[in-house]
């Protein structure tokens, strides 16, 4: 009996497994940038409710 898993992934699954696709490292840390402000911005205007985990 194998205990050897016969599927094999090439990615991660979900949306981001976009085979041949490489994100410019510029575009990126815009993206990160943004994503932090985003936070920032909720939590200073709708406080720490306006943040889900």
């Amino acid at each position: 009996m194998s205990t050897q898993n016969s599927t094999s992934r090439s990615g991660p699954a979900g949306a981001t497994a976009v085979q041949g696709r490489h994100r410019n490292p510029l575009s990126a840390v815009v993206r990160n940038v943004g994503i932090v402000l985003d936070t920032a911005a909720r939590v200073i205007f709708l406080g720490r409710d306006g943040v889900r985990y």
